[in-house]
């Protein structure tokens, strides 16, 4: 199935997929034709796309981000490359090895970070622990905060995209050790990249606070929306279930852990925020990860984005 990064590379022509629609917006031409316009989006980009059969669309309810089916070609109109689709299907179904791919782009703040989610998710080798990670993030519900919201207002990684930023960061550290088995290894990566999860029910990615998190600390929230996910990882492998809560729980002001993990998971996390918080008050940073393609400008375009949202918060 070709990413929206491939169709602008190879323009196949004839193609079928799955993507997310956004924008749609419904047009007339100048000879009175009713189409379809919205954008076609995946986590590598977005295209233009087309429908001219008012058939295809005209009761259909499109809200931005819905899952959609398509089969289309690609064409070259004006220099710019566009999608005419002739069948489209609303969908809910995400088959295995897609659920990244369809995290659209444009919720992310910070272009690159998602390629680097990639990168992290490549690490994990164990099928019980890949089925997890991505069960959490084919909800929608859960991944659209994820990849939006702060890791806080006023403390560390304090701008949209702050959390999924902190996340990887922490993960990045946590690279460093490998002195470990594989199985803790690997339950820390996922650790560490959900360890804070709980900040999409107390925070938004307009930068205030939900009414819940008034009221509840985040860190009280964290397994409640993993749970789902926890019980069928504990179905499919016990151990890894049991020692991945007490990695998402135990902090570092409790005595001397049952999972020797749990201490550097701690300390990687507390790393990340202090050195987010030393960093802001001197320049901007880039993404944690190098560079996995020679195309990918995500990481300029991290250290942009931080600037200009630090440069905003001065102003007020």
């Amino acid at each position: 199935m070709y990413s929206v990064e491939a169709l602008k590379l190879y323009q196949p022509g004839s193609f079928t997929g799955t993507y997310r629609l956004r924008d749609a917006t419904y047009c007339e031409s100048r000879h009175g034709q009713p189409y379809l316009k919205f954008m076609l989006e995946d986590s590598t980009g977005s295209l233009p796309a087309y429908i001219w059969d008012e058939h295809l669309y005209r009761e259909l309810y499109l809200p931005n981000y819905v899952l959609i089916q398509v089969t289309a070609t690609t064409r070259v109109f004006d220099g710019q490359l566009r999608v005419n689709v002739s069948n489209m299907v609303p969908t809910t179904e995400k088959t295995s090895g897609e659920v990244l791919r369809l995290i659209p782009q444009s919720l992310c703040p910070m272009l690159g970070m998602l390629s680097d989610l990639e990168y992290v998710l490549r690490q994990i080798t164990i099928p019980a622990l890949q089925n997890f990670v991505e069960a959490v993030l084919a909800d929608d519900g859960i991944t659209f905060a994820f990849i939006s919201v702060p890791a806080s207002l006023r403390h560390h990684h304090s701008y949209p995209g702050g959390l999924l930023y902190h996340s990887l960061d922490s993960i990045q550290m946590l690279e460093r050790h490998r002195d470990f088995s594989r199985n803790s290894y690997e339950l820390a990566i996922v650790a560490m990249l959900f360890h804070d999860i709980g900040k999409i029910m107390t925070m938004t990615s307009m930068m205030t606070r939900t009414s819940l998190g008034s009221c509840i600390d985040h860190d009280k929230l964290t397994l409640e929306v993993l749970s789902p996910y926890l019980r069928r990882l504990e179905q499919q492998w016990a151990p890894g279930a049991q020692e991945l809560r007490y990695l998402l729980t135990w902090k570092i002001n409790k005595p001397v852990p049952k999972y020797d993990m749990a201490d550097l998971v701690a300390c990687c996390d507390r790393l990340s925020a202090g050195r987010d918080m030393l960093m802001a008050k001197k320049k901007p940073y880039l993404s944690p990860f190098p560079v996995h393609h020679p195309e990918d400008a995500g990481n300029v375009t991290v250290a942009l984005s931080q600037e200009r949202y630090r440069n905003k918060r001065e102003m007020v």
